[in-house]
C-alpha cells in the first residue's frame, strides 16, 4: 500500500506528466518534470507490444529527491526556495537539470548508456556537478533517495551483490563489497521479470553509504538515519509495505570555485558494470584528483580531505586490469609532491 494521494494531487500530477518533458532511447523512457527537475523512469519490457515498466514509483514523482548538504544545512532539491530550476536537452541526447542558487550550484545529466552485450540502451547515468560558488571553503554532500517499488511484489523488497536477499532495514558502510543492489519484481532468474539495479562501484560514484529501509522514515529524515536490522519497510499507521534506497555521499570540503562530482547508474538487472569493468573511470582517477595549492592557507581537514582523495584513486587504479600511462603516474606523483610541501610547513 503506497502513500495516499489525494484527487487534486492526482490531477496535478496528470497535467505535470502530460507536459514533462519525454526522451527515450532503447529500452529506456524518461519523464522530467520541467518545473521541479523530478524525474519518473520506465523500462520497455515487451517491445513488440510497446510495454513500459516503471522502475520507480511513478504515482507521485515527489517522492525520489536528492538532498543537498552545503555547509551543514540541507536542502531538497526540487522544492528548495533557495534554488532556481532550469531543464535543457543536451546535443547529446540526454538532458540537464541546474539547481542554481546564491551560494551552490547543482548541474545534473541524464544520458542512456549501454551495458556490455546489449543491443541497445537499458540504463541511464545521472552525473551530479556541485559547485561551490560561495567565498569559503565549504563542507558539501549528496544524498539520492530513490522510491523503489517493484520489490513491493515479493518477500524479498532487495537483492544485493554480496550480501544476497534483504528482507527488512540494513546499511551499508565502510568497505562494503557490493557492486549493486537491485528491487525486482519477481525471483531472481524468472524469465522476463523486470529488476532496477543501482550501481555501487565504478564506472558509478562509490557512496559512503547505502541505506535500504522505510520510504517514509528516509523521507522525513533530513541527512541522519540511524539503521535497525529489527525493523522492516511498514511504518504504521502511515505506509505499508513501502521501500526505498537512499544513496550517501558524505560532506567533503569544497574550495570556492570548485566542483565536486558524484554519479550513479540506473538500469534493468545486468552484469555489464563490474567494479573493475571501468577502465577510463579507473585509470584516469589520478587525473581528477586535486589538492590544494601550495601556497594556500594551511588546513589540515581540507588537507586530510586531499590525501584521502589521493588513495582512493591509488586503490582504484590496483583494482583496476588497466595499466597507468605515464601521464598519469607523473599527475599522481605531483599531487603527492605537493601535499608534502604542505606538510612541511605544519
Amino acid at each position: 500500500m503506497k502513500k495516499p494521494i489525494l484527487l487534486l494531487m492526482m490531477l496535478l500530477l496528470v497535467a505535470s506528466v502530460a507536459f514533462g518533458l519525454e526522451i527515450k532511447d532503447g529500452r529506456m523512457k524518461l519523464v522530467i518534470d520541467e518545473k521541479s527537475g523530478r524525474f519518473s523512469m520506465y523500462y520497455l519490457s515487451d517491445v513488440a507490444k510497446s510495454r513500459y515498466v516503471p522502475l520507480l514509483y511513478d504515482e507521485e514523482t515527489r517522492t525520489t529527491f536528492s538532498t543537498l548538504s552545503f555547509d551543514q544545512k540541507t536542502y531538497k532539491l526540487g522544492e528548495a526556495s533557495d534554488f532556481r530550476i532550469n531543464v535543457a536537452k543536451e546535443d547529446s541526447g540526454g538532458v540537464r537539470i541546474e539547481y542554481r542558487s546564491s551560494f551552490c550550484v547543482v548541474r545534473l545529466t541524464f544520458s542512456f548508456v549501454t551495458s556490455p552485450g546489449a543491443s541497445m540502451a537499458d540504463g541511464v547515468a545521472l552525473e551530479y556537478e556541485v559547485e561551490n560558488v560561495s567565498q569559503k571553503d565549504t563542507p558539501v554532500g549528496l544524498r539520492i533517495l530513490f522510491d523503489t517499488w517493484l520489490g513491493e511484489k515479493t518477500q524479498t523488497h532487495f537483492t544485493a551483490q554480496a550480501a544476497g536477499p534483504l528482507s527488512g532495514e540494513i546499511a551499508f558502510g565502510g568497505d562494503y563489497v557490493d557492486s549493486w543492489i537491485r528491487s525486482s519484481e519477481a525471483s531472481a532468474g524468472t524469465k522476463d521479470a523486470v529488476s532496477l539495479q543501482i550501481q555501487l562501484s565504478p564506472p558509478a560514484t562509490k557512496p559512503d553509504r547505502v541505506l535500504a529501509a522505510n520510504w517514509k522514515r528516509l523521507s522525513d529524515s533530513m541527512w541522519t538515519f540511524d539503521a535497525s536490522t529489527s525493523r522492516n519497510f511498514t511504518l504504521l499507521p502511515y505506509s505499508i509495505n513501502d521501500s526505498a534506497i537512499a544513496l550517501y555521499f558524505e560532506p567533503v570540503i569544497v574550495r570556492p570555485g570548485s566542483t565536486r562530482k558524484l554519479s550513479t547508474i540506473l538500469s534493468q538487472a545486468n552484469d555489464g558494470y563490474p567494479a573493475d569493468s571501468s577502465s577510463v573511470a579507473l585509470t584516469s582517477a589520478a587525473l581528477v584528483v586535486t589538492a590544494p595549492a601550495v601556497t594556500a592557507p594551511l588546513d589540515e581537514m581540507v588537507d586530510l580531505v586531499a590525501v584521502r582523495n589521493v588513495l582512493d584513486a591509488i586503490n582504484a587504479s590496483l583494482r583496476s586490469s588497466a595499466v597507468p600511462t605515464p601521464e598519469e603516474l607523473e599527475a599522481m606523483e605531483s599531487i603527492v609532491r605537493q601535499l608534502e610541501t604542505r606538510k612541511a610547513k605544519y
